[in-house]
């Protein structure tokens, strides 16, 4: 294989692993008990404000690997890494930048979506992951 081909099954497999780290995300909102259940951890360690930025649509304030880390747990990290092929600082990164992401597109008008609205919450992870993988 040439040196085009190398970067391009690079690239490939780059996107497979983010790809891949977006549905550890979803199965992390979802095991947190939705947007709901995931705001209330950030608001445990004392973050809620951070995540409460998130919601409406925005972007919002950026938060750091570390403290991606202390709201989910150094065990998670390693089980997302393991699962994905990616290292743990990549993991963490990774969610840093995309879980802002997640939270504003589901929480547009500012709200949370009522607890037990898993349906909704499952379409709107599915439209987001189409606009951002294609797929």
């Amino acid at each position: 294989m040439g040196l085009f081909g190398e970067l391009v099954g690079g690239l490939e497999a780059e996107a497979g692993q983010h790809a891949a780290l977006y549905e550890e995300i979803a199965g992390l909102v979802t095991q947190s008990g939705g947007v709901n259940g995931l705001i209330q951890q950030f608001e445990q360690q004392g973050l809620g404000q951070l995540a409460a930025s998130w919601m409406g649509g925005g972007a919002g304030t950026p938060i750091s690997a570390d403290q991606i880390i202390q709201v989910i747990g150094q065990d998670k990290i390693t089980a997302v890494a393991t699962r994905v092929g990616l290292s743990e600082p990549q993991v963490a990164d990774g969610i840093a930048k995309i879980l802002p992401v997640v939270i504003a597109h589901l929480s547009p008008n500012g709200t949370v979506p009522p607890t037990g609205s898993g349906q909704l919450e499952a379409e709107a992870m599915g439209l987001l992951k189409a606009k951002l993988f294609g797929g």
